[in-house]
Protein backbone atom coordinates (compact mmCIF):
# COMPACT_ATOMS: atom_id res chain seq x y z
CA UNK A 1 0.00 0.00 0.00
CA UNK A 2 1.40 2.92 -1.15
CA UNK A 3 1.34 6.43 1.30
CA UNK A 4 -1.22 8.19 -0.39
CA UNK A 5 -3.31 4.72 -0.33
CA UNK A 6 -2.99 4.70 3.37
CA UNK A 7 -3.93 8.12 4.08
CA UNK A 8 -7.11 7.60 1.34
CA UNK A 9 -8.14 4.79 3.68
CA UNK A 10 -7.75 6.43 7.05
CA UNK A 11 -9.52 9.91 5.67
CA UNK A 12 -11.99 7.16 4.43
CA UNK A 13 -12.60 5.44 8.07
CA UNK A 14 -13.28 8.90 9.73
CA UNK A 15 -15.26 10.74 6.81
CA UNK A 16 -19.15 11.13 7.80
CA UNK A 17 -21.59 13.40 8.18
CA UNK A 18 -21.37 16.22 10.24
CA UNK A 19 -24.07 19.29 11.90
CA UNK A 20 -23.40 23.32 12.01
CA UNK A 21 -22.47 22.38 15.76
CA UNK A 22 -20.09 19.79 14.49
CA UNK A 23 -17.77 22.75 12.09
CA UNK A 24 -18.67 25.75 14.33
CA UNK A 25 -15.32 26.11 16.33
CA UNK A 26 -13.60 24.79 12.75
CA UNK A 27 -15.34 28.19 11.09
CA UNK A 28 -13.88 30.20 13.95
CA UNK A 29 -10.46 29.43 13.40
CA UNK A 30 -11.07 29.80 9.75
CA UNK A 31 -9.39 26.22 9.24
CA UNK A 32 -12.60 24.81 7.41
CA UNK A 33 -12.32 24.60 3.56
CA UNK A 34 -15.37 23.75 0.77
CA UNK A 35 -14.88 20.91 -1.57
CA UNK A 36 -16.73 21.66 -4.88
CA UNK A 37 -18.99 18.40 -5.93
CA UNK A 38 -16.54 18.31 -9.01
CA UNK A 39 -14.09 17.01 -6.76
CA UNK A 40 -13.54 13.94 -5.10
CA UNK A 41 -13.72 14.48 -1.18
CA UNK A 42 -11.48 12.01 -0.37
CA UNK A 43 -8.56 12.77 -3.40
CA UNK A 44 -9.22 16.06 -2.20
CA UNK A 45 -7.84 15.33 1.60
CA UNK A 46 -5.29 12.93 0.15
CA UNK A 47 -3.21 15.65 -1.56
CA UNK A 48 -4.05 18.23 1.04
CA UNK A 49 -2.04 15.74 3.42
CA UNK A 50 0.79 15.14 1.07
CA UNK A 51 0.75 18.81 0.81
CA UNK A 52 0.19 18.44 -3.48
CA UNK A 53 0.98 22.34 -3.02
CA UNK A 54 0.03 22.21 -7.31
CA UNK A 55 -2.80 20.85 -7.20
CA UNK A 56 -4.62 22.07 -3.83
CA UNK A 57 -3.24 25.91 -5.50
CA UNK A 58 -4.86 24.81 -8.52
CA UNK A 59 -8.07 23.70 -6.92
CA UNK A 60 -8.23 27.64 -4.89
CA UNK A 61 -7.35 28.81 -7.82
CA UNK A 62 -11.16 27.51 -9.92
CA UNK A 63 -12.74 28.15 -6.62
CA UNK A 64 -13.15 24.14 -6.64
CA UNK A 65 -11.75 24.16 -3.19
CA UNK A 66 -12.08 27.10 -1.08
CA UNK A 67 -13.29 28.74 2.64
CA UNK A 68 -16.97 29.50 3.32
CA UNK A 69 -18.21 33.49 2.10
CA UNK A 70 -19.17 35.77 5.18
CA UNK A 71 -22.73 34.78 3.47
CA UNK A 72 -22.77 30.85 3.74
CA UNK A 73 -21.55 31.40 7.25
CA UNK A 74 -24.22 33.47 8.52
CA UNK A 75 -26.50 31.12 6.86
CA UNK A 76 -25.36 27.75 8.06
CA UNK A 77 -26.34 29.36 11.44
CA UNK A 78 -29.72 29.42 10.58
CA UNK A 79 -29.52 26.12 8.86
CA UNK A 80 -29.82 23.69 11.89
CA UNK A 81 -30.61 20.47 9.85
CA UNK A 82 -27.93 21.30 7.19
CA UNK A 83 -25.26 18.43 6.94
CA UNK A 84 -22.35 18.30 5.48
CA UNK A 85 -19.59 14.92 4.73
CA UNK A 86 -16.13 16.12 6.25
CA UNK A 87 -13.20 14.93 6.90
CA UNK A 88 -9.84 16.02 9.08
CA UNK A 89 -6.72 16.42 7.55
CA UNK A 90 -5.13 18.11 10.34
CA UNK A 91 -5.45 21.29 10.92
CA UNK A 92 -8.03 21.33 8.25
CA UNK A 93 -11.57 20.39 8.03
CA UNK A 94 -12.88 19.47 4.13
CA UNK A 95 -16.12 19.78 3.76
CA UNK A 96 -19.13 19.48 1.16
CA UNK A 97 -22.81 20.20 2.10
CA UNK A 98 -25.01 16.83 1.52
CA UNK A 99 -28.21 17.16 -0.28
CA UNK A 100 -31.60 17.33 2.15
CA UNK A 101 -32.68 14.12 3.19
Amino acid sequence: MTLAQGIERRLSETRGPVFYADIAEHLLRDALFIVSPELDLLQCGVAVAMDDADSVGDWIKRGTLRKPTEAERGAWKEEKLARWDAIVVQPFVLVRLLPDA
